[in-house]
């Protein structure tokens, strides 16, 4: 059986947003709330990068992964850029 050729960027793909993910949740403060996972960003620029790099999918994937699944949104109270 033959890998579709389209296959390895789907894993590079794949693979960069599990990074991504990783690197910027390391900025995160999590909590739960009625049910839903709330990301709280230390820094406005992170919480862009977040929205932005599609990390999130990644995040929502390992919450299924560890029988934990549950929406995910960013914090509505994130610091500004000044």
């Amino acid at each position: 059986m033959t890998a579709p050729i389209w296959w390895p960027q789907i894993l590079a793909a794949t693979s960069l947003r599990r990074v991504a993910a990783g690197d910027l949740l390391a900025h995160a403060t999590p909590t739960v709330a009625g049910g839903t996972l709330r990301l709280h960003f230390d820094r406005a620029d992170v919480a862009a990068a977040w929205e932005a790099s599609g990390a999130q999918a990644a995040l929502v994937g390992a919450l299924e992964y560890c029988g934990q699944p549950m929406p995910v949104e960013v914090a509505p109270d994130q610091p500004t850029f000044t």
